[in-house]
């Protein structure tokens, strides 16, 4: 497990740092929900092989409705997508709990299109993925790579259309692409909503971070 330091030091982490809201100072008798003032995440992983099993199984299947057959799935273009993205962005977290503030266009240059997916639809972006590839990290050792979900998000208009699902099955091929040994999302704790999701994709549990 990465230590205080190592976890500073993960480009996710700061990726997703910039993004934060300020944190309002918390009242002497308000239980805290974290330490030294960060946020509670709950770390959720899965094996590359299982992963594999589980994207197989999402592409068998046969995608009914009009909806899902007409999202295209590409990379993020800051030229072109910066201000779809950021309306897609800040509808998709501002109902949920997440710390996470609105963008600006200057926000937006943080994003890797190489790495940063969305989903377009009738031309309109509704949907979208940031991934990282960070090293695996064992007994202080890199042993490989690790893929990381740094975020995902639905315009909330457009939920429930299997929207999120295509958008994890085009980062698993990414992930496949860089040969990733091991899969990471990291889930504030307070969102039911994505825990659950990421969760039906056979992630399991493995402890929490403070970001």
């Amino acid at each position: 497990m990465l230590n205080d330091s190592e976890t500073s030091e993960r480009e996710s982490v700061k990726l997703r740092r910039l993004f934060f809201r300020r944190k309002k100072k918390i009242e002497e008798n308000e239980e805290k929900e974290d330490r030294e003032g960060k946020r509670k995440f709950i770390v959720m992983k899965m094996s590359w092989d299982q992963a594999l099993d589980v994207i197989k199984s999402i592409e068998d299947q046969e995608e009914d409705g009009e909806v899902i057959h007409k999202v295209k799935i590409r990379e993020f273009q800051q030229e072109t997508d910066a201000e779809k993205f950021i309306r897609c962005y800040n509808r998709a977290f501002i109902t949920a709990p997440d710390p996470y503030r609105s963008l600006t266009l200057e926000d937006v240059k943080h994003f890797k299109p190489e790495s940063t997916f969305v989903a377009e639809l009738y031309g309109r972006i509704v949907g979208f993925i940031f991934l990282v590839i960070e090293p695996l990290i064992k007994q202080g050792k890199k042993i490989g790579n690790q893929g990381v979900i740094a975020g995902i998000g639905v315009d909330p208009r457009y939920r429930r259309k299997r929207i999120a699902f295509l958008l994890a099955v085009r980062a698993a091929k990414y992930f496949a692409e860089n040969d990733v040994m091991e899969l990471v999302c990291e889930v504030y704790h307070e969102n039911k909503i994505s825990y659950n999701f990421i969760r039906s994709f056979g992630f399991t549990q493995t402890g929490t971070i403070y970001l």
